[in-house]
C-alpha cells in the first residue's frame, strides 16, 4: 500500500514536469526543426501545439478537483474576458490574426496553466532538469545551425549579425538561453563533478547564444534575476565577483552584437518603432477607457510589447488595473520565495515579468501565465508540510480552500 502512494504522485510530478517544460521551453526546438528542414512552419508548429493542448486536457481530466483561491480567480476573470476580447476581434471586427492569437493563447497559456493548477504536483528538481534538457536543445541547436549555415534564417541574421532563424527571432532564443541557466542553479549542488563540468560546458553555450542574439531584454533579465537572488540570500559579494565580470564581458565586447545594440541604443530603428507603437497604444486607450478597443494598436496592426499597456488597451483601464494588482502580488510572493529552498519559480516568474513588460503580448506571455499560475499564494505557510519533506520535494502550491 505504502508504494502505490507513492508511485502515484511521482508519475503526476513527473507528467506535471514535462508539461511544463514543454509548454515554456518546447516550441523553439519545433522551430529550430522548422528552420532546418526550410518548410511551412504550421505542418510543425500547429500539431506540436495541439500536442501541448490536449496534454494539459489529459492532466485536467485525471486530476483532482480544481480549488481556486481569490488570486487564480483574478487571473481566470482576465483569461475570460481576454478570450472574448480575441473572439470579438476575429468574428466581428475582424482583425488579421486575432484567431492565430486566441488559439495559441488557450493552447499554450491557459489550459497548460489550468492543468498544473489541478494537478498540484511540484518538485522543483524534477521541473528544473526537464526545462534545463528542452530549454538548452532549442538554444544550442540555433547555434548549431548558424554555425553550419543549416539553417534558414531571416534578413536581420544577415544585415545585423544577430542569431535568428526563420521561425525563431532574437528576442525569443534569448529568453530561452536566460531560461535555460535558470534552471541549472538548482541542479548545481546535485551534480557530480563530472556533472558539474557537462553543465558548465552547456551554460557556456548558453551565453553564447544570448550574446549571439544581441538581445537586451533577456539580458537584462538574466542580470536582474540572479541579481535579486543573490541579494534575497546574503550573496551579493559572489554575484559581484562571478557575474559582474562576465556582464560587463558581454556587453563590452568588440564581436557582440548585444554590445553593438547597447552602443546604438538611440539608433536602434526597432526601439524607434516600439516607441511609435506604444505612444499610440495609450492614444488607443484614452479613446475607450473603460472596455477597451481592440487586441492590437490599430495604426500598425501591432501588440504594443507591453503587456500593461496592453491589458489597458483590449480589455479596459478597469481590467489593466487589475492585471497590473494581479502581477505586483506575484512578484511580492516571488521575491519572498527567492530566500526560500524552492526559488526557480519565483526567479522564472520574474524573468517573465520582464519579457512581457518589454517585449512581450498578453496572448505570448506564456512564462509569465504558467509560473503565476503555479507560485505559491497561500497567505500562511503550512505548519508541517515544509518540516516532513526533505530537499526540495514540496508540494508548492496552496491546500484547497475550505
Amino acid at each position: 500500500m505504502a508504494s502505490e502512494h507513492t508511485i502515484q504522485p511521482n508519475r503526476l510530478v513527473r507528467k506535471c514536469a514535462l508539461l511544463f517544460a514543454l509548454a515554456l521551453f518546447g516550441y523553439p526546438i519545433i522551430g529550430n526543426a522548422i528552420s532546418l528542414l526550410q518548410m511551412d512552419s504550421r505542418l510543425l508548429s500547429v500539431p506540436f501545439r495541439i500536442i501541448v493542448a490536449l496534454f494539459s486536457l489529459w492532466i485536467i481530466v485525471t486530476t483532482r478537483r480544481l480549488h481556486v483561491d481569490r488570486v487564480r480567480q483574478a487571473m481566470l476573470l482576465i483569461w475570460c474576458l481576454y478570450s472574448v476580447r480575441l473572439i470579438h476581434d476575429w468574428l466581428l471586427t475582424p482583425l488579421e490574426g486575432a484567431d492565430y492569437a486566441l488559439q495559441f493563447f488557450v493552447a499554450t497559456s491557459v489550459l497548460p496553466a489550468i492543468a498544473l493548477m489541478k494537478g498540484r504536483a511540484y518538485d522543483q528538481r524534477s521541473f528544473a532538469l526537464r526545462g534545463f534538457v528542452v530549454a538548452s536543445l532549442g538554444s544550442i541547436i540555433s547555434i548549431l545551425a548558424l554555425r553550419f549555415g543549416g539553417g534558414d534564417t531571416q534578413d536581420l541574421t544577415s544585415s545585423s549579425g544577430r542569431l535568428s532563424l526563420t521561425a525563431l527571432d532574437p528576442v525569443t532564443l534569448g529568453n530561452l538561453a536566460v531560461s535555460a541557466t535558470l534552471c541549472a542553479m538548482p541542479l548545481w549542488s546535485r551534480c557530480t563533478n563530472v556533472s558539474k563540468i557537462a553543465m558548465a560546458a552547456v551554460v557556456c553555450g548558453l551565453l553564447l547564444c544570448l550574446l549571439l542574439t544581441g538581445s537586451k531584454g533577456p539580458a537584462l533579465a538574466l542580470l536582474a534575476c540572479i541579481g535579486l537572488y543573490a541579494m534575497r540570500r546574503g550573496k551579493m559579494l559572489r554575484f559581484a565577483i562571478l557575474v559582474l565580470p562576465v556582464s560587463l564581458w558581454l556587453v563590452t565586447s568588440a564581436s557582440s552584437p548585444l554590445a553593438e545594440r547597447l552602443a546604438a541604443a538611440g539608433e536602434d530603428e526597432s526601439t524607434t518603432d516600439r516607441i511609435v507603437v506604444l505612444t499610440d497604444s495609450i492614444d488607443q486607450i484614452a479613446s475607450a477607457p473603460l472596455i477597451g478597443s481592440a487586441f492590437v494598436e490599430l495604426n500598425s496592426g501591432f501588440y504594443p510589447h507591453d503587456v500593461f499597456v496592453e491589458a489597458s488597451m483590449a480589455l479596459g483601464v478597469p481590467v489593466g488595473l487589475l492585471f497590473a494588482g494581479l502581477v505586483l502580488f506575484g512578484l511580492v510572493k516571488a521575491l519572498k520565495e527567492l530566500k526560500g529552498p524552492n526559488y526557480l519559480l519565483p526567479m522564472l516568474y520574474i524573468q517573465g515579468v520582464l519579457a512581457a513588460a518589454i517585449s512581450g503580448s498578453l496572448f505570448g506571455s506564456t512564462l509569465l501565465w504558467v509560473t503565476l499560475a503555479i507560485l505559491p499564494m497561500q497567505r500562511k505557510p503550512a505548519r508541517n508540510a515544509g518540516r516532513a519533506r526533505a530537499g526540495n520535494s514540496a508540494a508548492l502550491l496552496p491546500a484547497p480552500n475550505a
